[in-house]
């Protein structure tokens, strides 16, 4: 099963392939490239969208205050 790595949905299509790879475009969220999640089960794509909350860490400024 693939799944678009921005929206993770299932509307992944190829859009061109050949001796370079595929280009995938969702139809979702307009997503265009080479990389798409594939997983083998639909629990596959909830693991991943839990590791990633687990993995963000929060964004900093680089400003100063004061």
């Amino acid at each position: 099963m693939l799944y678009c790595p921005q929206c993770k949905s299932q509307e992944v299509y190829p859009e061109v392939g050949g001796y370079v790879g595929s280009i995938y475009i969702c139809k979702d969220c307009g997503y265009r490239g080479s990389f798409v999640l594939e997983v083998d089960s639909p629990e596959g794509i909830k693991d991943v969208e839990r590791d990633e909350r687990k993995h963000k860490k929060p964004v900093r400024s680089h400003t100063k205050e004061g």
